[in-house]
């Protein structure tokens, strides 16, 4: 029994590696599309495309299918779906104006507003040493955005912060509906809804749907491939090892966007937005040990980038 359990686990931290190695590598992958004539709505709408279909396709083969309770369904789909497609949609707009590195650098600050969300819904007091990550978190932000020679993309920073913002309302708003939905029936219903949201954005901001095929392979290698295992990986991690570890392994996502921003498009940050990606990052990792010690609710554990807590917490796909 105790060797399956070491097994499982091991099995475990692969699977929430790569999943952070999926998710991390997405703002990246963007950027190419970008580069060949994308724009971030019809970008996501084919990949959402992609992407639900193949989560359908998972839901229907793992034997899950089953009819679902129709008024979590229809608040998935007209709050959850729009909520998220809107926070992702201005995190691949901030990606479009300040390049990889700094979105996924900002965007850490979202366990911090799950933490204020929720204390404004259930009126529960706020410990001290989350005040005090949040104070932390801010300053590295300040590093980050206010160092260097005006390399730093306001747009991108302010943008950046609204999609945290929308993930933080999005994770508190669908934890009330998720566990009677299950979460790849969730992840679905979700992406569908958000599909459905940078579709209509496109469409309204009169961009065209015809793109070269260069952006159709940066989206499928989004939504076949690195959605995919995003999701699995996540769901695995979580079930296995729990919230707290997986949100730690989430802390690798910034780290291998960062990376990999830095070895295939030459984005490079000065020494001390290094020094301010570092406090950011120290403040987001040690939120879910102050979270748990302080017993707050779940979403309060959950990391910007896996968004999943204990249980059957929603998955993102930023």
């Amino acid at each position: 029994m105790g060797q399956d359990l070491e097994h499982s686990a091991r099995r475990g931290w692969v699977a929430g590696a790569a999943s952070a190695l999926a998710y991390g590598s997405m703002p990246v992958a963007a950027v190419f599309a970008y580069n060949v004539g994308a724009s971030p709505a019809v970008l996501l709408t084919i990949r959402g495309i992609l992407g639900t279909a193949v989560i359908a396709a998972l839901w229907l083969l793992s034997g899950r299918a089953r009819r679902l309770p129709w008024r979590p369904v229809l608040c998935m789909l007209a709050f959850c779906g729009p909520l998220f497609g809107a926070q992702v949609l201005a995190f691949f707009m901030a990606v479009e104006h300040g390049g990889a590195q700094i979105p996924v650098i900002v965007v850490n600050v979202c366990p911090l507003m799950v933490i204020a969300l929720v204390w404004l819904r259930d009126r529960a007091p706020v410990p001290k040493l989350l005040i005090l990550l949040a104070c932390v978190a801010i300053a590295g932000l300040v590093m980050v955005g206010g160092a260097g020679s005006g390399a730093v993309s306001v747009a991108a920073v302010v943008l950046t912060l609204l999609s945290a913002a929308g993930y933080a309302g999005y994770l508190v708003l669908s934890e009330r509906w998720v566990r009677q939905v299950g979460t790849v029936a969730t992840a679905a219903l979700v992406t569908i809804g958000s599909t459905v949201t940078t579709g209509l954005f496109a469409v309204v901001s009169d961009e065209h749907f015809s793109v070269p095929a260069g952006v159709w392979t940066v989206a499928a290698i989004q939504g076949v491939v690195l959605m995919p295992i995003g999701t699995g990986g996540a769901l695995f991690a979580v079930r296995t090892l729990g919230s707290v570890p997986l949100s730690l392994l989430g802390a690798l996502e910034p780290v291998i966007g960062i990376t990999l921003a830095a070895t295939l498009l030459g984005e490079r940050l000065d020494p001390v937005q290094w020094i301010g990606v570092a406090v950011i990052l120290i403040a987001c990792g040690a939120v879910p040990f102050v979270a748990d010690r302080s017993k707050e609710p779940s979403a309060a554990a959950q990391h910007p980038l896996n968004g999943l807590g204990a249980g059957e917490s929603p998955l993102p796909e930023t």
